[in-house]
């Protein structure tokens, strides 16, 4: 009989999948592009008051880029890897400890049982039953007793990759209208309205797992998006008072 994990079961039970290895490359996604836009266009708005030449705005434009991609990927790789090395060492250390003192993890199974109502001769059926066989043993009790799931360990190279590649897509409609237009002062406000619109359908996209309303996903996801970008046009607008 194939296993199933916990994620598995959620899937097959409910159709959920935010809770999936599927549905955390999701979030990651979403969240990168997200951060591609918002960063890019309000680094936009805050250089273009002082930057009125093309050239020299997408160049500061196409380092700020670059350095944001490397930076989450870096951070999300670094991150995920930390995650994955402690839930590794969790494991290993469940695993000794079933090697060294059987006695006392059989204990940990029956009070599992026992918090859940079951009665002393079903706790002992479990005990026999988890027991028999070493890897279901683990299992178990990585999930019970430390909250660990198989697909709770994601591929830090898997989650890296992803997250920089989906931040140089969200830069990407920020930056367009400037690689287009002639004008600084009129591609700004298309880049700005151009990133309030992806935002927009970025919340709406995320509803898909999160189920939420779309409506209010979206319209959250365009505030919280404008706000950043504003902040960044009031920051730039600052610098270029006091500093320039």
């Amino acid at each position: 009989m194939k296993y199933t994990t916990p994620a598995d079961r959620l899937q097959q039970w409910h159709g959920e999948n935010w809770h999936t290895a599927k549905g955390r490359l999701v979030r990651d996604v979403l969240y990168s592009v997200d951060s591609g836009l918002v960063t890019t266009v309000s680094f936009l708005a805050g250089i273009s008051l002082s930057l009125a030449r093309r050239d020299a705005l997408l160049a500061a434009v196409a380092i700020q880029v670059v350095a944001g991609t490397l930076a989450i990927f870096f951070s999300s790789y670094s991150s995920t890897r930390a995650q994955k090395l402690f839930y590794e060492n969790q494991i290993e250390r469940e695993r000794r400890e079933i090697e060294a003192d059987p006695r006392k993890e059989t204990a940990e199974i029956r009070v599992v049982f026992r918090e859940l109502g079951f009665s002393r001769a079903e706790q002992d059926l479990a005990v026999r039953r988890i027991s028999a066989n070493r890897d279901r043993w683990l299992r178990f009790m990585v999930q019970e007793e430390i909250g660990i799931s198989p697909t709770s360990i994601d591929n830090p190279w898997e989650i890296g990759l992803v997250s920089a590649g989906a931040f140089l897509l969200g830069a990407v409609p920020a930056v367009l209208p400037f690689l287009v237009l002639p004008s600084v002062t009129t591609a700004l406000p298309v880049s700005a309205a151009v990133v309030l619109v992806f935002l927009f359908g970025i919340g709406i996209v995320s509803t898909r797992v999160t189920k939420a309303h779309w409506l209010s996903g979206g319209l959250e996801t365009l505030l919280f998006g404008a706000l950043a970008c504003g902040a960044g046009f009031l920051l730039g607008r600052v610098a270029l008072r006091y500093l320039g």
